[in-house]
């Protein structure tokens, strides 16, 4: 997991920075609403298939605003298939673009 500060931004919604993916990552990419276990709070998932996807979450603090984001299958099957080491490699590459994406977008400076 992965956790990028970017400039605070309170008024911040996970909704715009869903917008901001999809209008980076949505020719490519699909992006979806977290279905997961509400005890693993998301707000979306990058996908670039059953077995390689990213969770993204907007953590809003007192004096901060920041962006929690990891690698994961966003299948169930697919994830009891791939764990350990092999997902990392699945991974890599698509977590490199939202990581690059937080760094450069305007919206989040």
């Amino acid at each position: 997991m992965a956790v990028a500060p970017i400039a605070h931004k309170p008024e911040l919604t996970p909704e715009q920075v869903e917008d901001v993916f999809r209008r980076q990552f949505g020719s490519r990419y699909t992006i979806e609403k977290w279905k997961g276990p509400m005890t693993i709070r998301r707000d979306f998932l990058v996908v670039k298939n059953a077995f390689v996807g990213v969770s993204v979450k907007l953590e809003q603090g007192q004096n901060e605003t920041k962006l929690v984001y990891t690698g994961l299958s966003p299948k169930l099957w697919a994830r009891l298939l791939f764990s350990g080491l092999l997902s990392f490699f699945l991974w890599n590459g698509i977590t490199n673009e939202v990581k690059q994406l937080i760094e450069t977008a305007p919206e989040f400076k």
